[in-house]
């Protein structure tokens, strides 16, 4: 595909993506953007080589699976069981108990003192008891654990050229998101820009669809700690993002190259040089070797 028809495409795809944005549609559970990623999709949206297709500035969350098919069942009735959880625990009735995109659980360790109410709010209004030892080794394949998880911030951007999704990685990873690739590199590129070594994810219960109770492996101090834990990555994960701003703003003030940063710029430059002066040391190296007697200026040269 040429260049000019991959970059009407991307035109065009931006130009949809940016209408549903200003139109207020967004297709996530929480329907709208998180506010802490704004500055940086209005940035790089901003650009004319790039537009944001998703994104989630973090969020901690307590997870319920959803139900799951059994291993025992027929294979007839593994068919009629269409409503279950995929293997992460989504679909089936599987559903977040608790969620935030901002680091609210200071602010709720303080406010829910009372075990219970810590229990009430994390839990989504369901009873909790202490799981009993036995418990352990009944579980199965169809057992539905609960999740606190902490997630990072994970944002993918559309690029017009695989030149922009390149500099755009090397953005992302000298902010810290060493995770971050390109995906489908052919036609207009997709950088996804995320960072694994913060998400967290711990199994701190089952749940009892029978009696509505989640039997928990840990008491309430433990997750309490749990919460301090999620709220310590939530800080580092706003750190990361505000770094990833300062890269971004500073590469797109470039005005040689858009999207790369000073740093970068200096080492492809280097790069550069270094790669030119061997090209021309094996020129030279060429012409010595075709006629001698020169002073390294070939006949054709000469000629010509």
């Amino acid at each position: 595909m040429s260049s000019e028809r991959l970059k009407q495409e991307f035109n065009s795809r931006k130009k949809g993506i940016l209408g549903a944005l200003s139109s207020g549609t967004d297709a996530s559970p929480k329907g709208s953007v998180d506010k802490q990623i704004i500055p940086i999709m209005e940035l790089l949206n901003s650009h004319p080589g790039t537009v944001t297709t998703s994104s989630c500035s973090g969020r901690v969350s307590v997870f319920l699976e959803g139900r799951k098919q059994s291993s025992t069942a027929s294979a007839s009735q593994q068919e009629r069981e269409t409503d279950v959880a995929t293997a992460g625990g989504k679909g089936g009735d599987g559903r977040w108990l608790f969620v935030t995109h901002d680091n609210l659980l200071d602010d709720i360790l303080q406010e829910s003192r009372d075990d219970n109410a810590f229990l009430n709010t994390i839990f989504g209004g369901i009873p909790s008891e202490p799981a009993a030892t036995q418990l352990i080794g009944e579980l199965s394949t169809g057992t539905r654990y609960v999740h606190f998880k902490f997630e990072p911030m994970i944002l993918h951007v559309l690029t017009e050229t695989l030149e922009i999704a390149n500099r755009l990685l090397t953005c992302a990873i000298s902010s810290s998101f060493r995770e971050s690739g390109i995906v489908s590199p052919l036609k207009n590129p997709i950088v996804a820009i995320r960072t694994m070594g913060l998400a967290f994810d711990a199994p701190v219960g089952i749940y009892d669809p029978e009696k509505n109770v989640i039997q928990r492996f840990m008491d309430p101090p433990g997750l309490r700690v749990l919460a301090r834990l999620t709220g310590d990555r939530f800080r580092e994960n706003s750190r990361r993002i505000d770094s990833l701003y300062k890269t971004l703003l500073s590469a797109m003030e470039a005005p040689e190259t858009p999207l790369e940063s000073k740093k970068t710029r200096a080492f492809r430059k280097k790069a550069e040089g270094m790669d030119k002066g061997r090209k021309l040391a094996a020129t030279r190296e060429a012409r010595v070797e075709t006629d001698p007697l020169e002073d390294g200026i070939s006949f054709q040269e000469e000629v010509m």
